[in-house]
């Protein structure tokens, strides 16, 4: 089971969300990844996306594929998060875009069956 954030604001269309929140410093994501320099692993950010837009959005079908996926910029423990998601429904797709301070620090498309 993935731990999710705690989201400190949400906003929602029929097919799109952008929330926010804190990345905790407490998570356990961050242990051995990195020592010297705590990062948010890729796979948590995807994780994140995915089940969130399970959540709500209406999204469904098993797990496919990833495309475009592009790491920018580290996420790291106390940094402020922004969190776009769109679903294309027709075409069983999902697109994520994070970003920190203005600046994207990751993105892509999730795909599925």
């Amino acid at each position: 089971m993935i731990l999710l954030p705690q989201i400190d604001s949400l906003e929602r269309t029929q097919d799109n969300l952008s929330l926010q929140f804190v990345v905790a410093p407490t998570l356990e994501y961050f242990d051995g990844h990195f020592p010297e320099c705590a990062l948010l692993p890729g796979v948590v950010q995807i994780g994140w996306a995915i089940e969130i837009a399970r959540a709500q959005l209406p999204m469904s079908g098993r797990f496919r594929a990833l495309a475009a996926v592009k790491f920018m910029r580290v996420i790291q423990p106390g940094d402020a998060v922004q969190l776009d998601l769109s679903c294309n429904a027709s075409r069983n797709e999902l697109s994520f875009e994070y970003r920190s301070g203005g600046t994207v620090c990751s993105s892509g498309r999730v795909l599925f069956h």
